[in-house]
This record gives C-alpha cells, sequence and structure tokens, in this order.
C-alpha cells in the first residue's frame, strides 16, 4: 500500500508547483497585454532610450505624409480645374431630352427639348448597330453651316434600300442635318431636325437633334473648344 501510494504523492506535489506556475505566467500575460502597461513601458523606454531619436523619426513620417497630401490635393485641383470650362457650354440630358446652354460662370442661358439616341439595335448579316447617343465630356470640334449629311450604309440598310457605293450621290442629304451642324467627334453632332414634332423624345441615330430656334442659339454661343456634357 505504501509503494502505491508514493506515485501518486509525487504528482501531487508536481502539480502544486505547476498549477501556481501556470497562473503567474498567465497573469503577466496578461498584465502585458493591457493598454495601461504598453503607455507605461512606453514611457519607460523613453526614460532609458534615446526618445529624441524616435520622436526626430516620427516627425519626419508625419512631415512626409503632409508633403505626401500636399501634392495629391495639388494634383486633384489641377484635374478638376482642367474640367471647369472656360467657355459656354451645353448639358444634354439623355434621360429626360432636355438640353441646358450655359455660360463659361454655369450660369444657365437656355433650356428646352432635344432628341437624343432611340437606343435600338439595327443588325444586317454580321454587322450589329446601335444607335445610342453617347455619354460623357466632349467638345465641339467643328462648326459648319448648311452641312450635308453624307449618308452611311445603315441609312440604307434601315430603310431596306441596296447600299450605293461609296461615291453616289444617293448618300448627300442637304436638308436632314438643318441650318447648322456642331462635331462632337466619331460622327456625332449636335444639329438640326426636318421632325421638330418628335423634340422631346428617343429617336436620333446617336445624333443629339435641336429645333431651329435653339440650334441657331446654340450655334452662336458656343464656339471650337466649348464643352459638351452628355449623360
Amino acid at each position: 500500500m505504501e509503494i502505491e501510494e508514493k506515485p501518486y504523492r509525487l504528482v501531487l506535489s508536481i502539480a502544486k508547483w505547476i498549477i501556481p506556475l501556470v497562473f503567474l505566467i498567465f497573469s503577466i500575460l496578461m498584465i502585458l497585454n493591457t493598454p495601461d502597461y504598453q503607455e507605461t513601458a512606453y514611457q519607460v523606454k523613453g526614460w532609458f532610450g534615446d526618445s529624441s531619436s524616435y520622436e526626430g523619426k516620427s516627425q519626419k513620417n508625419i512631415d512626409k505624409l503632409a508633403q505626401k497630401s500636399r501634392r495629391n490635393t495639388a494634383s486633384l485641383e489641377s484635374r478638376i480645374d482642367k474640367l471647369k470650362p472656360v467657355k459656354p457650354f451645353i448639358v444634354v440630358n439623355t434621360a429626360e431630352n432636355r438640353f441646358s446652354l450655359r455660360n463659361a460662370a454655369g450660369d444657365t442661358i437656355k433650356t428646352g427639348m432635344c432628341s437624343t439616341g432611340k437606343n435600338e439595335l439595327l443588325i444586317s448579316g454580321t454587322k450589329r448597330i446601335v444607335f445610342k447617343t453617347p455619354k460623357g465630356i466632349f467638345t465641339v470640334r467643328n462648326k459648319q453651316q448648311s452641312r450635308p449629311w453624307i449618308k452611311p450604309d445603315w441609312a440604307f440598310i434601315e430603310d431596306g434600300l441596296p447600299i450605293p457605293s461609296a461615291r453616289s450621290s444617293e448618300r448627300i442629304d442637304y436638308a436632314t442635318l438643318g441650318d447648322y451642324a456642331l462635331e462632337i467627334g466619331n460622327g456625332y453632332m449636335l444639329h438640326g431636325t426636318l421632325y421638330q414634332r418628335f423634340l422631346g423624345l428617343p429617336v436620333t441615330h446617336g445624333c443629339v437633334r435641336l429645333g431651329d430656334k435653339d440650334l441657331e442659339l446654340i450655334y452662336n454661343t458656343l464656339s471650337k473648344g466649348s464643352k459638351v456634357f452628355i449623360y
């Protein structure tokens, strides 16, 4: 019986030492992770270490961040300035088919109805053409009076007509674009229309159609380089 009890007493004796030791280690780890201790440790490090060196490095990092922030701000302001119109401009709302002609300060000169893309798809063989007004910021690239419209292939396909040769006189249309046209790139224009009664409706092949009086005012107000905002 005495022989059997010795191992048990030995384990019990070891446990009496291990359990308090584990508890002590756990308590120390908990204390080390408390914010109060970490703040105190930082202060002690400052007493015994080179706190001026640490503060110097910290200040350098702050200065670098401030300098980077100033550069980013200057870059952003430069980009914004480039977007600010310096001339009269026009805003086209394709959802409501309305326009707003404004001066360089952004004050409204004239608002009215227009017509934009009908958002339809034309399929002819392997060709797929979407009649949609592009959205974005454009500029007036050219201005012309009584400009003829050189009809593209899709104009004949849409009407179910045979496509004439590229130099055929059948392609020249002197009436469709009206008295004035302002090009904004990729074949898109602000121009007049023979169908005044459709203004305010999405019926175009992508261009912006305007009434005669509104178009004349827009033509005389905007110049080459004027901004055209379409959304």
